[in-house]
Protein backbone atom coordinates (compact mmCIF):
# COMPACT_ATOMS: atom_id res chain seq x y z
CA UNK A 1 0.00 0.00 0.00
CA UNK A 2 0.97 3.79 -0.89
CA UNK A 3 1.45 6.65 1.34
CA UNK A 4 1.31 8.43 -2.21
CA UNK A 5 -1.90 10.66 -3.06
CA UNK A 6 -4.54 9.33 -5.66
CA UNK A 7 -6.06 12.02 -8.43
CA UNK A 8 -9.30 10.62 -10.06
CA UNK A 9 -10.65 12.27 -13.06
CA UNK A 10 -14.24 10.39 -13.51
CA UNK A 11 -16.34 11.52 -17.11
CA UNK A 12 -19.94 11.12 -17.10
CA UNK A 13 -22.19 11.52 -20.13
CA UNK A 14 -25.85 12.06 -19.73
CA UNK A 15 -28.66 10.44 -22.07
CA UNK A 16 -30.03 12.36 -24.06
CA UNK A 17 -32.88 14.71 -22.45
CA UNK A 18 -31.68 12.77 -18.66
CA UNK A 19 -28.63 16.23 -18.14
CA UNK A 20 -30.42 17.42 -15.50
CA UNK A 21 -31.74 14.82 -13.74
CA UNK A 22 -28.25 13.74 -13.65
CA UNK A 23 -26.88 16.69 -12.50
CA UNK A 24 -29.03 16.20 -9.77
CA UNK A 25 -28.02 12.47 -9.10
CA UNK A 26 -24.19 13.26 -9.17
CA UNK A 27 -24.96 16.64 -6.89
CA UNK A 28 -26.09 14.67 -3.87
CA UNK A 29 -22.57 12.44 -3.63
CA UNK A 30 -20.41 15.20 -3.27
CA UNK A 31 -21.24 16.62 0.39
CA UNK A 32 -21.27 13.21 1.73
CA UNK A 33 -17.42 12.45 -0.16
CA UNK A 34 -15.99 15.26 0.58
CA UNK A 35 -16.47 14.44 4.57
CA UNK A 36 -15.05 11.19 3.75
CA UNK A 37 -11.46 11.05 6.13
CA UNK A 38 -9.66 10.03 3.14
CA UNK A 39 -10.84 13.02 0.63
CA UNK A 40 -8.57 15.91 -0.34
CA UNK A 41 -10.38 17.17 -2.60
CA UNK A 42 -13.33 16.83 -4.45
CA UNK A 43 -15.31 18.44 -7.58
CA UNK A 44 -18.09 18.54 -9.65
CA UNK A 45 -17.91 20.40 -13.52
CA UNK A 46 -20.51 20.47 -16.32
CA UNK A 47 -19.37 21.15 -19.20
CA UNK A 48 -19.84 24.36 -20.97
CA UNK A 49 -19.67 22.98 -24.27
CA UNK A 50 -21.90 19.91 -23.64
CA UNK A 51 -24.15 19.78 -21.11
CA UNK A 52 -24.78 16.43 -20.93
CA UNK A 53 -20.90 16.06 -19.66
CA UNK A 54 -20.25 15.96 -16.02
CA UNK A 55 -16.60 15.39 -14.88
CA UNK A 56 -15.45 14.66 -11.19
CA UNK A 57 -11.76 15.80 -10.12
CA UNK A 58 -11.21 14.17 -7.10
CA UNK A 59 -8.08 13.76 -4.75
CA UNK A 60 -7.56 11.31 -2.30
CA UNK A 61 -5.02 10.62 0.49
CA UNK A 62 -3.86 7.39 -1.15
CA UNK A 63 -5.33 4.29 -2.17
CA UNK A 64 -6.63 3.20 0.82
CA UNK A 65 -9.26 6.13 1.07
CA UNK A 66 -10.33 5.42 -2.99
CA UNK A 67 -10.87 1.94 -2.01
CA UNK A 68 -13.06 3.20 1.03
CA UNK A 69 -14.54 5.57 -0.81
CA UNK A 70 -15.93 2.99 -3.65
CA UNK A 71 -17.26 0.70 -0.58
CA UNK A 72 -19.47 3.30 1.06
CA UNK A 73 -23.30 3.51 0.68
CA UNK A 74 -23.48 6.94 -0.50
CA UNK A 75 -21.37 6.23 -3.58
CA UNK A 76 -22.48 3.00 -4.35
CA UNK A 77 -26.41 4.75 -4.40
CA UNK A 78 -24.67 7.72 -6.91
CA UNK A 79 -23.72 4.82 -9.22
CA UNK A 80 -27.18 2.68 -9.16
CA UNK A 81 -29.29 5.82 -9.82
CA UNK A 82 -27.30 7.42 -12.65
CA UNK A 83 -26.29 3.91 -14.32
CA UNK A 84 -29.96 4.44 -16.38
CA UNK A 85 -29.13 7.87 -16.89
CA UNK A 86 -26.07 7.92 -18.48
CA UNK A 87 -25.75 7.16 -22.61
CA UNK A 88 -22.24 5.25 -21.44
CA UNK A 89 -20.51 3.91 -18.80
CA UNK A 90 -18.37 6.21 -16.86
CA UNK A 91 -14.74 7.37 -17.93
CA UNK A 92 -12.67 6.89 -15.00
CA UNK A 93 -8.53 7.71 -14.86
CA UNK A 94 -6.77 7.59 -11.56
CA UNK A 95 -3.08 9.66 -11.23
Amino acid sequence: MSDQQVRIVAKFTARAGKADELKRVLNAGVKPARAEAGCVHYDLYRSVEDGNVFLFHETWQDAQAVDIHGGQPHFKTLMADAEPLLAQPPEVIKF
